[in-house]
């Protein structure tokens, strides 16, 4: 399925909030308890970033959204969400497949942090190349790229790399 990004802009807040909430409303709920609607938008309105944030369309359709830091050293995935009518159909797993090759382009990794109740999230994330490198209260923080010292074969094994 073909997809293309159009930039988010300040009037879109409200649609990537919409998205947010249904996109991690069940996560949250078993890592953290009840949602709390208030400080959720809270939370967002301290986050949301339009200048990194991109619009996922499909078929003329907003899809999603991934949010992307280009930072000297790494990719920072800072987001990816998808519509509930667009999950599993594989743009997610295109898009970051696509964000990978970039990084591989740019001789950087591509890093990111999953909440720790997240397993579908992280189970796709080790299936597209990702590891782990460490663990915050609330995150898993992983990592897609050549690990420092270490070579891009997939078939070696490498002793820095913890299996996820």
């Amino acid at each position: 399925m073909r997809y293309e990004f159009l930039q988010c802009s300040e009037g879109d807040r409200e649609w990537a909030y919409a998205l947010k909430s249904g996109a991690y409303r069940e996560v949250v709920e078993r890592q953290f308890g009840p949602w709390d609607e208030r400080f959720q938008r809270e939370l967002f309105a301290a986050r949301w970033n339009p200048t990194i944030s991109r619009i996922v369309v499909v078929d003329g359709m907003a899809a999603g959204l991934v949010a992307l830091v280009d930072r000297v050293g790494e990719l920072w995935l800072d987001e990816i969400q998808m519509a509930s009518k667009w999950r599993g159909k594989g743009i997610g797993s295109a898009i970051i497949r696509g964000l990978i090759d970039q990084a591989r382009a740019d001789r950087k990794p591509i890093r990111l942090h999953v909440l720790r109740e997240n397993a579908r999230a992280q189970r796709l994330y080790r299936q597209l190349g990702f590891f782990i490198t460490g663990e915050t209260a609330n995150h898993v923080l992983m990592e897609c790229g050549e690990a420092p010292g270490q070579r891009t074969n997939p078939d070696e094994t490498s002793s820095t790399r913890r299996p996820a």
